[in-house]
Parts: C-alpha cells; structure tokens; sequence
C-alpha cells in the first residue's frame, strides 16, 4: 500500500512537472508574439514619422519658388521676395536636419536604446524649434504689413489684402501646429513601446 502511495506521488508530481514545464513554453511564446508585436509597432511609429518628414521637406522644398513666384507677381519687393525665400529655405533645411537622425532605421538590427535617442532627439527638436519658427514668423509677419501698405495706399483695399493675409496665416499655423504635435504624439508612442520592450 505504501508502493502504491508511493506510485501515486510520483505520477502526480510528473504530471505537475509537464504542467509547469507546458505553462513556462506558453508564457514564453507569448512573450515571444508579444515582443514582436511591440517591435512591429515601433517599426510603423518610425516610419510613419519619416513619411511625415518626407512629406514635410517636399512641400517645404516646393513653396520656395512658388511663394517667390507669387509674391513676384503681385509686385511685391525683391527685398521681400528674397527675404521669404530665405525663411523658407531655412524651414526646409530644419527640417531636413531634424528627420535626418531616423533615417535608414531598421529596427530589426538596431539597439533600441539608440533609436529610443533617436526619436527623443527628434522629439526634443520639435519642441525647442518654436523658439525659432515664431520670432521668425512675427518678424516676416512685420515686413508682409510693411510690403501692403507700400502696395496698397488705399486704406479699404489695405485692409483686405491685410485681412486675406492674416487669416491664410491663421488656417496655415493651425494645420502647421496640428501636423507638428502630431509628430510629437508619434514619437511618444515610440517610445512608450521602446519602454514596454525594455521593461
């Protein structure tokens, strides 16, 4: 009887033996999938905020001479003209520069600590270039007023021309800054499934 309780032990301590050893190779291939998943997830983050960059540098690339075109043809000055060519040009270049960084990213071979410093160097250029881009525009802002009231001395069609000018630059900072924290979002996200991998 004491074999037989013996037998039974032994059966029952196998049997709970398969059972952890079939619940750790589940939990490790759920881990498995599961970290995958992530890196999936970080890899369409990072390519979703190049895309966005690309998209960013072509029209960037391509107001350049189609600003310097329509202020030429609606008699603006050269100075003005050159002026927000300029602007312009240093806007596509920032933004070259900032996109730069994420480039040729393949996230199946690199380290994730350097691409969660990639993206966080992306992210913390996107925050500190409002530092540069609103001085900037205030300062084009000053010099459009300045260029309408040469153009325009009649103070009614000043006044239009001022108006038109001011609301396209309130409908184009709005989508500017919807674009720019939606980038901003994006880069947080990669990071969060960077800090989810690591953890």
């Amino acid at each position: 009887m004491n074999t037989d309780y013996n037998i039974n032990d032994h059966e029952e301590l196998q049997q709970m033996r398969e059972q952890i050893a079939a619940l750790r190779s589940k939990l490790e291939s759920q881990q498995i999938v599961s970290e995958k998943m992530i890196l999936t997830a970080i890899s369409k983050g990072v390519s979703k905020i190049n895309k966005r960059g690309f998209i960013f540098m072509i029209a960037g690339f391509l107001a350049i001479p189609y600003c310097a075109w329509c202020f030429s043809f609606l008699n603006y000055s050269a100075n003005f003209v050159i002026g927000t060519s300029v602007m312009l040009a240093v806007c596509f270049l920032a933004t070259l520069y900032i996109h730069l960084g994420l480039r040729g990213v393949d996230i199946s071979r690199e380290n994730m600590l350097d691409v969660s410093k990639r993206v966080l160097r992306l992210r913390k250029q996107y925050a500190y270039w409002h530092w540069v881009s609103v001085p900037m525009i205030f300062v084009w802002g000053y010099f459009f007023y300045k260029e309408i009231c040469v153009l325009f001395p009649d103070a009614e069609m000043r006044n239009i021309f001022l108006i038109a000018g001011l609301l396209g630059g309130v409908i184009g900072g709005t989508i500017g800054l919807i674009q720019h924290f939606k980038v901003v979002r994006m880069a947080d996200e990669v990071l969060a499934h960077i800090r989810d991998l690591q953890e």
